[in-house]
This record gives structure tokens, sequence and C-alpha cells, in this order.
């Protein structure tokens, strides 16, 4: 018998959410508008306020503090924009959506050196993001919903952002998650900036390790495998039809799946998976990465 089928499902049921991931990151992708839209402000600016004494919680802080030992150049553009911000009557909340969007626009500043970090750092990302997942899915969250994420992909950066930042309104779980979770980032990043690591391409070996896996999970969570399997059958059919599976899948619990395997897997395998795909994430290369799990995890 064949043993086509087994290892197709193996990666259906599994890793192709390595594809669909992308979804829960599709609103952190968007959340990065380009602070240096202000350019001329900011070059002719005199900073007059300490961003940092604008927020007295600590997840804020934290993370501000992390922006400007990793990007000082970002914090620097950030606390400018925030000061002109509050010139023209912004309160606290405005100037924590301000700090949302220059933490989030760092995923595709920091991209580069996420190409050498470590397996420990992919995976602290990772559970970090699957905390942030739970949270959004107990409070029911828009961003569970599929239907809910098909009617994002329509919309431009400029309606969408603001549905975003509904999303992590300050000092809310939700916000203080973020905060945290790009301190995470940024420290990983900049980790693999100072002691980057080499990764070789993923192998024959990566692709087998990870197909088992994803078989096991599959067997594990069945409604999920199916969401899954829905989604890989649609890629490359026809865009109604993606849309129409997205809408049927619960995006959190996806992502949360994607965790559960990147913590099985062994630490090498993991570490050349995630050197592959989280960096193109990062600045949003979706099709890069759809190629990529169609590439060498399926088989035949």
């Amino acid at each position: 018998m064949s043993k086509r089928p087994r290892q197709k499902t193996g990666l259906q049921l599994g890793f192709i959410t390595l594809g669909v991931v992308m979804i829960g990151f599709l609103g952190i992708f968007l959340f990065g508008p380009d602070i240096g839209r202000e350019k001329s402000a900011i070059d002719i600016a005199e900073p007059t306020m300490c961003l940092l004494d604008t927020f007295d919680d600590e997840p804020t802080q934290n993370a501000l503090e992390t922006l400007r030992l990793v990007a000082p150049g970002t914090f620097t553009e950030l606390e400018t924009a925030a000061r002109l911000a509050q010139a023209d009557g912004a309160d606290t909340h405005a100037l924590a959506d301000l700090t949302l969007q220059a933490l989030f626009g760092e995923f595709r500043n920091q991209a580069l050196a996420m190409r050498s970090a470590r397996s420990a750092d992919y995976q602290s990302i990772m559970a970090g993001l699957a905390t942030g997942l739970r949270q959004l899915e107990a409070s029911d969250s828009d961003w569970c919903h599929g239907d809910q994420i098909a009617l994002y992909l329509t919309q431009n950066e400029t309606d969408l952002v603001p549905s975003l930042l509904a999303e992590f309104p300050y000092q809310s779980p939700q916000y203080n998650w973020a905060m945290g979770w790009m301190r995470t980032i940024l420290l990983a990043s900049k980790r693999a900036a100072d002691r980057p690591v080499r990764h070789a391409r993923p192998g024959v070996r990566d692709e087998t390790i990870l197909q088992q896996t994803g078989l096991s999970l599959g067997s594990e969570q069945w409604a999920l495998a199916l969401q899954i399997a829905a989604f890989a059958n649609s890629e490359g059919t026809s865009y109604a039809k993606m849309q129409e599976a997205i809408s049927n899948m619960n995006a959190c619990q996806l992502g949360i799946a994607v965790e559960t395997v990147s913590s099985r897997l062994p630490e090498d395998v993991r570490a050349r998976i995630w050197a592959d795909l989280m960096p193109e994430m990062m600045v949003g290369n979706t099709p890069y990465v759809i190629w990529r799990v169609n590439d060498y995890f399926f088989i035949g």
C-alpha cells in the first residue's frame, strides 16, 4: 500500500497550520504603520517629554525600556510622535495606541536578526503567542472567529487598524500581554544579533519528524484537524474557496496548535523550521510561507 496518503494526512492534520498561522499574525503585521510618515516634524522637533514618565504601569514601562535598548531610533521616533499627539490633546489611552503600533512595527525591523535566534527563543515567542490567543479565545474575540477573519482580510489597513486597537485597550489583560510578548521578541532579537546562531535549511529528517508530530496532534484533536484539512484542500483552488475555509476556522485554536506542535519538536528541528519561516511571517510574506510549507512539507 502506498504511504502517500498517510504522509499527506500527517501534514494536513498538523503542520499545514504553519501556513494558516498567518491568519493569527495578520493583525500584528497590520499594526505597524510607518511612524516616519511625520518625518519632517520629527526631524525639526525638539524632544520635550519623556514617554516613560507618561505611563505608570509596569508592562508599558518594561516594553518601552526594552524598545529603547534594542531599537533606540524607533524609540526616539515614538517619543516625538507621542509628544506631538499629546500637544494635540491625546490622552494616555491614545498614547498607548501609538506605543502598540510602534512595538508591533518592530516585527519588520527585527525580522532579519530572527533568522539567527536560538531554538529556545523561537519557542518562547510561540508560547507567548499561544498565551495571547488563549486570552482572546476566553474573551470571545472576533480574532478567533473565522468568518470575521475572512471579513478582515478584505479590509484595507486604514479601516482595519481601529478594529485591531480596540482588541487591546490600555491596561486590559490583552494589552498587558502584548507589552510582555513584544518585550520577549525584542530581547530574543537582540540576543540573536549579539550572538547569532547559524541554522541550516530544513532537510528530509526535519520533514519526517514534522509530519509525524503533526499526525500525532491531529489524532488528539480531530475536530481541529478537519479545519486544517479543509484549508489545505482549498489552498490553490480559488480565493472564494479559501475564504469559505477560513470562515469555518477558529484562528485562536489554530495558533495554539502550532505552538503545541512546535513545543514537541526536537530543538534542532524547531530551530531550522522557525529560522526559515518566522522572519518571513514577521514581515508579512505569507505567500512565501505558504509556498515553503507546500514545498517541503507536502510529499508528492
